[in-house]
């Protein structure tokens, strides 16, 4: 049982990478993976299931099944506006919300940490090689594109490399990358505190400065936000805990590891700024040279990072106009939602003039880009109070059993928390978490696992 979750969270982590490849996610071996990935994981639900006994007493076990039935509740009250899509959606959050949390319970400490460790590895190896790629992009894939074949002609289907003052790389969205590239950094740092290779931990080190600038080429307010949110809690934790063995009052510990942890998130998001100025004043230089050698060519242009026309007059790129438009859909139905893959089919029957589905550009958002938004929209406040619930009662867990876990497993359970947390973090401002089959909710969900499961037996066992 345990070897057959463990192959299944290992094959689901290589799938939802690739699935956010821009090169590999549309191919027709992907089709099939992904059915894999469903009968595998229904598969393993089932097996859990079937031993229920040893899982009916995991934390939060019941508000996340609350959760899902809440969602399943929602696609039958909207079943008019589609029923496919929202069965995939279910497949899904059993998957990511039912399967990854609650399957590290029948394992031992040292199992998880050896499943964490493994899963970490093939999560940073992954991300220094596509990131690499992404990276040498901003030289030969400026205005990159690609293509297909279309009524015969070739057209451009997905932005890829750097296009519009951002580095979109091998990604579909410079946003996801940057989220991705920041867990790689927390992991790394994990792995850096916990493995005792000297050789491996130079190379953690390079593999945090490809992400670092990865995040930093693709001009990602929400990768710097949550790099920001690392940089603080990782020091808060850190400082906090060093503190109190030196036996200082609460309320100076708590002050300090909030002033110091603040101080390091401003370093980071400042580090991230001056960075990509740094890049763009050694850019400019370059083109000036191209000029200047051969005055007849024209500059490889496009190379400068920024999007001052793109956000100029709306700082929240559209954000706040879209959770708008989520109060208005949420309150034509409030109590249970709409479904989430329903939301543009009932939003033009409902809403028809609301900007979700009006924008001057004529595209059409699907998401709320707000993981509460989107909860609210979706499940209703049915949805809201179960999520309050599952946040409310993990606090709770926190502050009774936090100080009991073991000296030994305490990496462990800052980098769960810390990385469910940032990721969280990031949800507030790009749909993840709840409904993307994603690598950043793959990563939430198990570590939250990870970190209730450590908190829940304390001294108890190992």
């Amino acid at each position: 049982m345990k070897r057959f979750l463990f192959a299944f969270k290992v094959y689901y982590l290589v799938y939802v990478l690739l699935a956010f490849n821009a090169f590999v996610n549309e191919k027709k071996y992907m089709e099939w993976a992904t059915y894999l990935l469903a009968l595998w994981g229904m598969a393993a639900a089932a097996a859990i299931v079937l031993k229920y006994k040893e899982y009916k007493d995991m934390y939060n076990i019941w508000l996340i099944i609350g959760m899902i039935m809440s969602y399943v509740l929602s696609s039958l009250l909207s079943f008019r506006y589609g029923v496919t899509e929202n069965i995939k959606e279910i497949v899904w959050m059993i998957c990511f919300m039912f399967v990854l949390y609650s399957s590290c319970h029948t394992y031992t400490v040292k199992e998880m940490k050896k499943e964490f460790s493994v899963l970490a590895a093939i999560w940073i190896a992954y991300c220094s090689v596509v990131n690499t790629v992404s990276i040498s992009m901003v030289t030969w894939g400026r205005s990159y594109g690609l293509y297909r074949p279309e009524n015969g002609q070739m057209v451009e289907y997905k932005v890829v490399g750097f296009n519009w003052g951002r580095l979109w790389g091998m990604y579909d969205d410079p946003n996801h990358g940057a989220a991705i590239a920041v867990a790689a950094i927390l992991l790394a740092l994990y792995l850096l505190f916990t493995i005792k290779n000297r050789y491996i931990k130079p190379l953690l080190v390079i593999s945090m400065v490809i992400q670092f600038l990865y995040i930093v080429l693709s001009d990602s307010r929400t990768g710097m936000v949550m790099l920001g949110a690392a940089g603080f809690l990782w020091t808060f934790v850190l400082l906090y805990r060093r503190l109190r063995t030196q036996e200082k009052g609460m309320i100076k510990r708590t002050f300090l590891s909030i002033v110091t942890g603040l101080l390091v998130a401003c370093l980071l998001c400042g580090g991230t700024y001056f960075s990509k100025q740094g890049y763009n004043i050694i850019e400019k230089k370059v083109e000036a040279s191209q000029k200047k050698n051969n005055p007849a060519s024209t500059p490889n242009k496009g190379g400068q990072v920024g999007r001052k026309s793109d956000i100029e007059g709306n700082v929240s790129n559209g954000r706040v106009e879209i959770w708008k438009s989520g109060l208005e859909i949420a309150g034509t139905s409030p109590v249970f939602g709409v479904s989430f893959r329903n939301i543009i089919a009932y939003t033009e029957d409902h809403v028809p003039d609301t900007y979700l589905i009006n924008t001057a550009s004529g595209f059409k958002y699907d998401s709320l880009h707000n993981s509460v938004m989107d909860v609210l929209v979706s499940q209703g406040l049915l949805g809201i109070l179960l999520l309050a619930a599952l946040a409310g009662n993990t606090i709770r867990l926190m502050k009774r059993k936090l100080c009991a876990v073991r000296q030994e497993d305490w990496h462990f359970a800052a980098c769960s928390f810390i990385t469910a947390a940032v990721m969280a973090v990031g949800s507030m401002f790009l749909t993840m978490v709840f409904y993307l089959n994603a690598p950043q909710t793959y990563i939430f969900w198990l570590c939250l696992g990870y970190f209730v499961e450590i908190l829940q037996r304390g001294e108890e066992r190992g």
